[in-house]
């Protein structure tokens, strides 16, 4: 099998097709193969056709790299008794952000201890999807740092800014309970879970 590239920047097996099937209009009716990553092949980058036997579809492929160390990260936030009790989420509740203006009015987003990263992307902690005013990835982010137990806001990685109780946020600002953050056309207040009476034992 030869992977050829088209002036259009189509990938296709020469031996099987004359010409690129995608450009005229065959597209995947006529792909009956297995897709093939051609970024990840070695060389790729300054080849336009290749040998997918020199890249792990034929005999004597170099085996695929193993990583020894396939244990999961555990935080230093979570609850060892959760952890030991076999609880399905062993990082703990430590409070809520609740809409109270904009799509998402009336709902609730939890947070965890450490930080909690806000934006439209299903990837986020808090995730506002579909909320085009709200930057896709981290627009900003909440902490909660469980020895002083407090709640600290923080600019994300996006250029779009974010308020807390009509204050613009450039640096971290400590978040008090129904203290309301303002990110894009959404209002989200702050509900604590730990506080002066309360907070989950961590040791």
């Amino acid at each position: 099998m030869k992977l050829t590239k088209c002036s259009n920047g189509h990938f296709y097996d020469s031996e099987m097709y004359s010409s690129c099937p995608h450009c005229a209009g065959g597209g995947a009716a006529m792909d009956e193969g297995k897709t093939v990553p051609f970024a990840d092949a070695p060389g790729s980058e300054d080849k336009e056709t290749m040998d997918l036997d020199a890249y792990g579809s034929g005999v004597g492929a170099a085996p695929a790299p193993v990583d020894e160390d396939d244990n999961k990260t555990i935080s230093i936030y979570q609850s060892k008794k959760a952890v030991e009790s076999g609880a399905a989420s062993a990082a703990p509740t430590v409070g809520w952000l609740v809409c109270t203006k904009g799509k998402f009015y009336g709902q609730d987003f939890r947070l965890k201890s450490g930080r909690n990263f806000i934006g439209r992307s299903t990837m986020m902690d808090i995730c506002l999807s579909g909320e085009n005013s709200v930057s896709r990835d981290r627009h900003a982010t909440i902490i909660h740092e469980p020895r002083k137990n407090i709640f600290i806001a923080q600019p994300g990685e996006s250029r779009e800014l974010f308020y807390i109780n009509g204050n613009v946020v450039l640096s971290p600002v400590q978040m008090k309970k129904n203290d309301v953050m303002q990110v894009g056309d959404v209002q989200l207040m702050l509900i604590p879970c730990c506080d002066e009476a309360f907070n989950w034992e961590l040791d």
